[in-house]
């Protein structure tokens, strides 16, 4: 198994150099942002995912050094991914392909040249493996912040937060294009919520996520991290 892992992570780091290389000289051609009408139409023709074709996909392209063996990521470098709804995960993947999303830093320039060497079947059948796979339950639920879970409940009319459980979900479990939450490595959620804030990631439809971490506060984002890495999806 190490010697997977540390072949994975050699794989990965030129993968990055790759990556790095062609943005440096402009070989990256700027993304078209999504419309909702562009994703309908894509999401009726997703092709059929196949789970088991998907895990050996994530066994052999080395998927698992970064995101684990069955999708929860052993470390706070990368996010998990088990649990997450096949839309979510095909189009993250599509929009890594097209470069749409990139945060300008190493871990997109790796997911970027992982992403460009597959085909829509493998994306799909990716998808499917990893909508099959769950969080592991946590042993205690922590005490909430109430204010947290109003934020998570109701959200705050005053500054124009919708409810974060309106698209992701009561549990956080995720709904179609809205990733999982429940369970998700903190550090993660939290480099995530500032690149959404800080217009460094700007593959949302609309810019939803944009607009609603606009005026959440450090502190927000923080405790709403461990919250959902408290969560089991149910």
């Amino acid at each position: 198994m190490k010697k997977i892992v540390l072949f994975g992570a050699l794989s990965l780091g030129v993968a990055y150099s790759m990556s790095a290389l062609a943005s440096e000289h402009g070989h990256a051609a700027k993304a078209e942002p999504w419309t909702l009408a562009k994703w309908d139409q894509t999401a009726a023709n997703l092709p059929g995912g196949n789970a088991a074709k998907g895990e050996a996909l994530h066994k052999n392209n080395f998927c698992m050094a970064c995101h684990g063996a069955e999708g929860v990521a052993p470390s706070r470098n990368a996010p998990s991914l088990a649990g997450n709804t096949v839309e979510y995960t095909y189009k993250t993947l599509k929009d890594y392909q097209s470069t749409l999303r990139n945060e300008g830093n190493g871990k997109s320039a790796v997911m970027i040249t992982a992403a460009q060497t597959l085909s829509d079947q493998d994306i799909a059948d990716l998808a499917a493996y990893y909508a099959s796979q769950v969080i592991p339950a946590k042993p205690t639920p922590m005490t909430v912040d109430p204010a947290i879970e109003l934020l998570v409940r109701k959200g705050d009319f005053n500054r124009m937060i919708t409810p974060c459980a309106s698209c992701h979900g009561a549990h956080g479990e995720g709904k179609d294009i809205t990733p999982a939450l429940a369970g998700q490595t903190p550090e993660y959620f939290v480099r995530t919520m500032h690149a959404y804030k800080n217009g460094h990631r700007t593959n949302d439809i609309n810019e939803g996520m944009s607009q609603f971490t606009h005026d959440l506060t450090d502190a927000e984002i923080e405790a709403l991290a461990e919250y959902y890495a408290s969560l089991s999806k149910q």
